[in-house]
Order: structure tokens, then sequence, then C-alpha cells
């Protein structure tokens, strides 16, 4: 008799520390040592006022450094929170677009950041039809992989652990290029609109037959269509474009994609994930059905899924009307709500920790979580990992009482860190979307609170996306835009 196998568990997730001394970067540490200097050099000269102000604006910019809130310092909530005010105030923070509007064309284009974003199809070499979106700000590229997983329901506890180690070392795989941007999965859970199974019953049914055996047929299909609910997953990989030709030529970059394409489905494969890429007319009525989820756009995407029929254009995927809010965004007579995870799970950790969060649920119809990877090239994980130990080290030589023992942990995490980089693991910087949609924002505040328990069970800190709700819906429908490649604060004044 064999013995049991044995259930590992996942750790060492922790925020990198950038701090250099005093609670800010090396950088910034520099230069506010350089401006102390020069107050204290004006008020030995006499000059007392200069000398003053330089002091006094040292002082407020190091306490907004040091200032800690969900992750963000005090600079990134004052550029939040200006810019949402200035929105608010112009009108920004509403969009009408369509025939009726000051927009080329008339078109329905995706907002904010995604508005530029350009849609090329290509043609891989298993000859499947694939879209790519580019993104010419950033000069990056987005491939979508619709994506069917077994998942563990009855599997042994051996085959869970090779598909997770499989999954880590899919993320790994793909940093070692170097040129892989970001790994966005996507699940969403909808509910059941009951057209795939009046598709399947009327390809049964096939004219000519037995008029009972299609009554029984029919009468097979059960209250799915009201209370049954449907998973969908898919996967965004965006590429950054490495040489001058492929920031220029998109044609250049449909030509590696191509190629590139088969092996990543092929990778996945081992996970027991079936893998195939997403079609331009499929992408965009994808996409078009979030911010438009009535149940005849949900009904009309399922039929693409069988005929891959073109019904909407890229140009027309985005909404005819939006309106952001502190913590809500209202779309095209819909409203939604995006959580960012504030705190990623401690502790010892197994595999499932996540399924209560992906898991349909009733109380939460609609619901999309978007875990985002973006995976370090060896060369900047060992970067990376050996200035977070060295930041570390300097953090916690700073610290007394209670501190102390929280930067002793910190400093016991870089180092663990810092081994198994050394040991040839992979790093990899990660967050983690969830987003809710609803009819009315009554209905949706009554969902946010399943949504925090939700994600207490998971273990995970769930905070709204304050101030920034169109941003972070556009991010988590998996559509190339990853939010810290276009964030207006510089990096050296972030946390």
């Amino acid at each position: 008799m064999s013995e049991p196998v044995e259930r590992p568990t996942y750790g060492n997730i922790h925020t990198p520390n950038t701090n250099y001394l005093g609670g800010v970067g090396k950088k910034t540490f520099y230069l506010l040592v350089v401006a102390i200097a020069s107050g204290l050099l004006m008020l030995m000269l006499g000059i007392w006022i200069l000398g003053i102000v330089i002091l006094t604006v040292v002082a407020i910019g190091w306490a907004l450094m040091r200032m800690r809130f969900n992750n963000r310092s005090g600079f990134e909530l004052l550029s939040i929170g200006w810019r949402s005010g200035t929105e608010h105030r112009t009108g920004a923070n509403i969009l009408r677009a369509g025939a009726l509007s000051n927009q080329a064309g008339g078109r329905t284009r995706l907002p904010g950041i995604a508005a530029a974003t350009e849609m090329w199809w290509g043609i891989d070499t298993l000859g499947r039809r694939f879209a790519m979106i580019y993104m010419p700000s950033t000069a990056q590229y987005t491939v979508v992989l619709r994506c069917t997983a077994p998942g563990f329901a009855g599997a042994e506890q051996d085959r869970i652990n090779l598909d997770v180690a499989s999954w880590g070392e899919f993320i790994n795989v793909n940093g070692q290029a170097g040129d892989v941007a970001g790994i966005a999965t996507v699940t969403e859970t909808l509910p059941e609109t009951g057209a795939r199974a009046a598709a399947n019953i009327a390809e049964m049914c096939a004219p000519g037959g037995s008029p009972l055996a299609q009554q029984a047929v029919r009468e097979t299909q059960t209250a799915a269509d009201s209370d049954g609910m449907q998973i969908y997953t898919r996967m965004a990989i965006t590429w950054k474009a490495k040489t001058s030709q492929q920031k220029k030529n998109p044609m250049i970059m449909i030509g590696d994609l191509a190629e590139r394409i088969p092996t990543i489905c092929e990778n996945l494969s081992h996970l027991r994930v079936v893998a195939v890429p997403m079609s331009d007319h499929l992408l965009a009525a994808t996409v078009r059905r979030s911010y438009d989820p009535r149940p005849s756009v949900e009904a009309a995407v399922e039929r693409i899924l069988r005929t891959d029929e073109p019904v909407v254009a890229w140009s027309d995927a985005g909404p005819l009307t939006t309106e952001g809010t502190k913590a809500s965004y209202f779309h095209d007579g819909a409203v939604s709500r995006t959580w960012e995870m504030s705190v990623a799970p401690r502790g010892a950790l197994h595999e499932g920790i996540l399924a209560v969060l992906l898991a349909p649920n009733p109380r939460v119809p609609r619901k999309r979580v978007t875990l985002i990877h973006r995976p370090l090239s060896p060369a900047d994980a060992a970067t990376a990992v050996e200035q977070g130990f060295v930041n570390a080290v300097n953090e916690s030589g700073t610290q007394k009482g209670v501190s102390t023992a929280r930067g002793e942990l910190a400093l016991r995490a870089a180092r663990q860190t810092r081994d198994e980089e050394a040991a040839g693991s992979g790093v990899t910087d990660f967050a983690l979307l969830v987003t809710v949609t609803a009819d009315t924002e009554a209905e949706l505040d009554r969902i946010a609170e399943d949504v925090v328990e939700i994600g207490v069970q998971a273990r995970l800190g769930l905070r709204p996306c304050w101030r920034f709700q169109p941003a972070a819906f556009l991010a988590s429908l998996g559509v190339g835009v990853l939010l810290p490649d276009h964030a207006t604060t510089p990096k050296s004044l972030q946390a």
C-alpha cells in the first residue's frame, strides 16, 4: 500500500522593500540630504527666510515619503486625489460616445488609456486566427488565449502538486526571454443565459426526427437559464517590443508571435489547460459584453464562441456612456466596482487558497478576478532581489521596538528570496483585481459586503480602487493595460 502524498505549502510572499534609509529610496535620500545641507547653509549665511522655506519643504516631502497607506506613499495619494478632483471639476470623468458624440466617426472605442489601442490579427503556424492588441504609447503587444481548465476536483494530490509546479515553471520560462511585460489570468463568472443549451438541443433535434424523441430532448433543458452559472477563463500575455522594427511595424511582431503562440499553448497543456488563441471578433465581443452585460449581448458572445462570426469591431467594443465616481463605475446601464489586493495571503498557503474567490457565487452573479503576473528577467531578478536585501538590512538597522521585529521578518524573507533566486527560482511581481458588476448601485453595495467576506476567506486584504475605478476596470479586462506602466507619479516618489 502506497503512502499518501504530502500536501505542500507555499509562501514567502512579501512586499519588496524599496527604502534605503529614513523610509525613502536611495536617490531620494541623497537628494533630501543635499537639500538639508543647502537649508542649513542658508541659515549660516543669515538668509533666514530661504533657509526656513527649504527645510520646511524638505520636512514635508520627507513626511509624505514616509507615509504609507495600503502600500502607497503620500505623494501617490495626493496625485490620485488631485487628478480625480480635476476630472470631476472639468467633467472628464464622464464619457459620451457614439453617433451623437464629438468622437471621430461616431465610434465607441475603449475609454481612457486604451482608446489609442489598435487591433491587428494574424494566423499562427497551426492555422488559427489570433488577435493582437497594439498599445502605441508603451510599444506593447497583447495576445489573449481562451482557456479551459479542469480544476482539481477528483485529482490526486501528486497530480495537483505537478500542476502547481508546472504553473510556476510556466511563469518562470516566460520571464527568461525578458520581453514579457505581464501575464493576466482572467476568470469570469456570469449568469447562465441558456443559449448554449438551446443551441446544443437544436443540433440534436435534426429535422425529420421523431417528435416524441425531440420533445424528450427539449424537456431535459432545466432551469439553468435563470439559476445556473457559467465560467469563462482567458489569459492575456503582453510583450514589449525589443527592437526598433517591432516598435514601428506591428506586422513584424505578428510574425514573431505566430511562431510563439503554439509553444505557449503546448506549455499550458502540461497543466491540463486547453488554450486556443482568441480571434479579433471574439475578443472584441467579449470586451463589449463586459461594458454592456445585457442578456442579449451575452447570448451573442456565446454564439460567437461557436461560429466566430464578426459582430462588433474593436473600434466599437467600448461603452456608449460611462461615469466614474469615487468608488463606482457606471457604464451602459450597469455599475461596477473594482477591488485591489492590498494585503497578500500570509503564512503557509495551500494550492486552493483562491478557490473560494474564483468559484461561482449566486450572491455575486457577475464577477471577474484578474491575477496579474509580471515575471522578471534573470538579470532584473538578480538586481531587484539583491537591492531588496540591502534595503531590508538598512531599514531593519534603523528601527526600534516592535518595528525591529517586523524588520527582522522582512529581512528574513528578503534573505530567503535571495537564496532561492540564486538557486534558479524565478521572481515575479503580482497583483490581483476583483471586479463586480450589478444593475444598480444599491445592489452593488449589497454585493460589496459579500466580496469583502470572500476576500477574508481567501486570506486577502481587498480595498476598493478609490478614485481610479475606470482605470482599474480597464486593467481587469485583460487587454494589455498594465497600470504601473501608465503611472503619472515618478517612481522615486512611489512607495
